[in-house]
């Protein structure tokens, strides 16, 4: 099965920071910066077995993260909604979340992500701010 794929027009960091959300609440200032590092780190575990499974056309990576949050179920619940949202909403977006940095401009935090191919190349970083966090 071949995928086609085509760019998102919208940065890495806006949608990744979309998709992480629900983890993040809609004032995610008034969280701590570890609070924060933890949910992104889950965020983009899920992001990228979603990613990596849909252009595999298989379950190995879900599979896998799910087996090893099996034993928590308020993770596995949060997990299950963050699988349905990417599915669902960026389904189409098939970049890989790469490296990530949370930056305090302007007293804001922003957040930087880099995209990554499938291939394991590195693109270009997505350096503008996508907005606070």
């Amino acid at each position: 099965m071949k995928i086609s794929v085509s760019v998102p027009q919208i940065k890495i960091s806006e949608a990744f920071l979309n998709f992480a959300e629900p983890l993040l609440g809609t004032e995610p200032q008034s969280r701590t910066r570890e609070e924060v590092e933890g949910a992104l780190k889950l965020a983009q575990l899920v992001w990228n077995a979603v990613v990596l499974d849909t252009v595999c056309g298989n379950s190995r990576f879900i599979t896998e993260l799910r087996e090893r949050i099996a034993q928590q179920p308020p993770i596995s619940a949060l997990v299950e909604k963050l699988i349905a949202r990417k599915q669902t909403q960026l389904g189409h977006d098939l970049r890989l979340v790469g490296q990530y940095e949370i930056v305090e401009r302007d007293g804001e935090w922003r957040l930087r992500v880099e995209a990554r191919s499938r291939s394991g190349a590195e693109e270009p970083a997505d350096t503008a701010p996508s907005g606070s966090v």
